[in-house]
């Protein structure tokens, strides 16, 4: 696989309230604008508070059979309840050979729930 060096915040921005269900899909292009196969690759995805580096959330992605570039990440409710702030999201994607890549990133806001 041959990705285009990540530039910052290339996701749309988006946002959502703490503690709600989310669905994130991810179609994988390669450096040509061409689909990616993923049906060999295991895909995952990952978000930290912003600036910080490290990751507060880290969620396995299911491959769709089609498109093959296709891969989706559930967040359950669970997941995100009591968070807010402006966090930073990566799609990892590992090819057989066990390399790992990051083709890109962006920011979601997660906005506090009412109690």
């Amino acid at each position: 696989m041959t990705f285009p060096h990540v530039k910052p915040d290339d996701l749309c921005e988006f946002s959502f309230v703490g503690g709600t269900y989310e669905v994130l899909v991810f179609d994988i292009i390669d450096s040509a604008s061409a689909a990616v196969d993923l049906s060999s690759a295991t895909c995952a995805w990952t978000m930290g508070e912003y600036g910080s580096g490290s990751a507060q959330i880290f969620k396995s992605g299911s491959i769709s059979a089609s498109p093959v570039n296709r891969f989706t990440v559930v967040l359950d409710a669970s997941d995100t309840l009591g968070l807010e702030g402006k966090y930073m999201h990566q799609p990892i994607i590992t090819d057989l050979s066990g390399n790992v890549f990051r083709p890109s990133q962006g920011i979601i806001n997660v906005w506090p729930a009412n109690q």
